[in-house]
């Protein structure tokens, strides 16, 4: 404990200490055991650094589109030279999502995307690149979408013809609607853009989409080259620190180098070569170093979804609302049960991302540090991984924007305000659901691994999933013959019997979607056809209970690993029962109407029971279990939801400090004119 307290600062006394004093754990063990030691103390230091850095101080009152640019890029300076990007401190990096999304966003994409995109796709001649980025020479963004296409890779226009008499491609864009945009960092700040654009070669062939490290602003002057516009995409709903751009290019000149050639190379005299020989496993390539931004989305989300609960528990473990008779005190709007019914899920769910995203985010740095490094991988973790972040990033995206939205609900009033920061949130997380893969696309990918894993399943070949999240399938036919059995509340809320459940609709799913797929295969109709004929009720939903399995399978391996003391293992198994009875509870329609449960299972009686309970159960712990997730006050930012419980109070300075609120408006005479 002395090692606990000697990390972990004490919260202060105040309005919520009758909650903490309830609590049936330690919220500093729990952390501890929780995040690592590691962790901690890197949360110190990044907060400390936030803290006494003039670049983090918060301005009063609103400031302008520019000005919110300028400080972004200072407190990213900040971070630069304190060497905490994505590549040094790895999941750790993703607590600053926490301050401000702008800052991490941008460090993502500068920091971590390109020199990983660069490093897998360029060859030596490409590496002094990511040392001029190092050491802030260059600035270097990513720009693959247009105005016109941005899930479909293979639909981007902008060409790079090669010319034999400069040994150089001509990048060109044909109209505005190929212009490249939402580009992070384009808008004020790159001084290059990593371009994805058709290769054309002499012979006027179309070689497909590659990648080009390109010069796009004159050093000396911070000005776009001849031949190069480049604009800003102007103010957003949130993220407004990240300087998104659009660029177009007319017959640009670039140098042949400028292609990363790992896969496909081009020789002076225009003569095209290829490394990979296999197009798809090429243009796959091309579009891999782009992955790891899906699982980043889905720890993103579980940061957002902290401050969000965070914010809201603890406000309503102070608001008071009305009480069992007029002359009784009133009780905190936490003590009534559809108040723990629209908040406690959400809790249950936060820490179910958490503990997920975590764990396959360090699964996914492990699998690229082993392909960067030429040790031996395994294919089968990559194809994995991808199907997970597929169906993980929409999911997640999803499960955080329903949480953020009630936790502001919860709030009334005051929860619309600005000041809760739960707008800023809601509006920062809506990217999620959009970039790196639109979540309705991006989610028939996950799809499309678990058909071919079908394949595999009725011709009697083994399942290959080394992470343990399809493994089962081949016992499928077995899993579909059981039916719901279980006779109590609490034998329906154990995490094992709740996964027979999540692993059955999984192959329900799985089966009804091969089935569809197949008859409409054999009504002659096209591939592309099929895909799109078989999406609602059937592949998009496999996609997403295939990504509610996973949620629970990691949540249950936490819970089995031993560090846990009985009193901590306790509640996360209370969160983890909650978490899997509310979402099963919500596909009830599936389990009675495709013959899981039969109308005399009371299946739904014992899940809305055990979720009443769970809520019940968990109000003692609700504020201790958000103290362990929580940042410090100067991060939340948030008078909702300061650790010390005086919400009134941080109301009163926050309106009081901005003088615009008590002065009379410059155009008062308007208001009298016709008085």
């Amino acid at each position: 404990m002395s090692t606990v307290n000697n990390l972990i600062r004490d919260l202060p006394e105040g309005p919520l200490d009758a909650y903490r004093k309830r609590a049936t754990f330690d919220w500093k063990s729990f952390k501890l055991t929780l995040e690592s030691e590691d962790s901690v103390r890197f949360q110190e230091k990044l907060w400390e650094l936030v803290r006494t850095n003039p670049a983090f101080q918060r301005p009063i009152g609103p400031i302008s589109l520019d000005e919110v640019r300028r400080r972004c890029n200072a407190q990213l300076k900040v971070f630069r030279d304190n060497d905490i990007n994505p590549v040094n401190v790895r999941e750790k990096f993703f607590y600053i999502f926490q301050y401000d999304g702008s800052i991490p966003v941008k460090l993502c994409l500068m920091n971590g995307l390109v020199p990983t995109t660069i490093l897998a796709l360029g060859t030596e001649q490409h590496h002094h690149f990511v040392g001029e980025l190092n050491n802030g020479n260059y600035i270097c963004c990513v720009a693959l979408t247009e105005i016109s296409h941005g899930s479909n890779a293979k639909g981007m226009r902008t060409i790079a013809t090669y010319n034999i008499a400069t040994r150089s491609f001509i990048l060109h864009t044909p109209d505005f609607e190929a212009a490249k945009c939402w580009s992070g960092g384009l808008g004020k700040c790159a001084t290059h853009a990593i371009i994805f654009a058709q290769l054309i070669t002499p012979d006027e062939i179309n070689r497909g989409l590659h990648l080009f490290v390109v010069p796009i602003r004159d050093p000396k002057t911070h000005l776009p080259f001849p031949g190069v516009t480049i604009g800003d995409m102007g103010e957003k709903i949130g993220l407004n620190g990240v300087d998104n751009g659009f660029i177009i290019f007319d017959k640009y000149s670039i140098p042949r180098t400028c292609l990363l050639n790992r896969t496909a190379k081009i020789s002076e005299d225009g003569k095209y070569v290829l490394n990979v020989k296999d197009g798809r496993k090429r243009y796959g390539s091309s579009l891999s170093a782009l992955s790891s931004g899906r699982i980043s989305i889905t720890l993103i989300s579980a940061h957002y979804m902290i401050l969000a609960l965070t914010i809201a528990i603890r406000y309503c473990a102070v608001r008071k609302q009305f009480g069992p008779t007029d002359k009784d005190d009133e009780l905190p709007v936490i003590e009534y049960q559809t108040q723990q019914w629209r908040i406690f899920p959400h809790l249950a769910a936060t820490y179910a991302v958490n503990i997920f995203s975590n764990e396959l985010y360090k699964t996914m740095v492990e699998f690229f540090v082993s392909r960067f490094t030429g040790e031996d991988f395994n294919a089968d973790v990559g194809m994995e991984i991808h199907a997970l972040s597929s169906a993980a990033k929409p999911l997640c995206s999803w499960i955080a924007r329903d949480a953020i939205q009630d936790c502001r609900e919860s709030c009334g009033g005051h929860g619309y305000l600005k000041m809760s920061r739960l707008g800023d949130i809601r509006a920062e997380n809506d990217a999620n659901c959009t970039y790196e893969g639109e979540n309705n696309v991006l989610i028939q990918q996950a799809s499309n691994w678990l058909l071919s894993q079908w394949t595999n399943v009725m011709n009697g070949r083994p399942v290959p999933s080394p992470l343990g999240s399809a493994d089962f399938l081949v016992d499928a036919e077995q899993i579909l013959n059981t039916k719901f059995n279980q006779a109590t509340v609490e034998d329906t809320l154990k995490p094992e019997n709740l996964l027979l459940t999540f692993k059955w609709l999984v192959c329900y799913y799985l089966k009804k979607t091969y089935q569809r797929v197949k008859d409409l295969k054999s009504n002659g109709m096209s591939d592309f056809d099929i895909r799109n004929n078989s999406q609602m009720f059937l592949a998009r939903t496999l996609s997403l209970v295939y990504g509610e399995h996973a949620l629970m399978v990691y949540f249950i391996r936490c819970l089995q690993d031993p560090k846990w003391k009985v009193n901590e293992r306790e509640i996360l198994t209370k969160l983890c029962s909650l978490f899997g009875a509310v979402t099963l509870e919500k596909r009830l329609g599936d389990l009675y109407g495709c013959g899981y449960a039969s109308s005399s299972s009371n299946i739904d009686g014992f899940l809305r029971e055990g979720i009443i309970t769970l809520c019940r159960d968990l109000l003692d712990n609700a504020v201790a279990l958000v103290d362990v997730l929580a940042p410090p006050d100067f991060v939340l930012n948030s008078p909702l939801g300061m650790s010390d419980g005086e919400i009134y109070k941080h109301i009163k300075e926050w309106l009081f400090k901005d003088k615009e609120n008590l002065e009379r408006p410059s155009w008062w005479k308007e208001i009298r004119s016709k008085l």
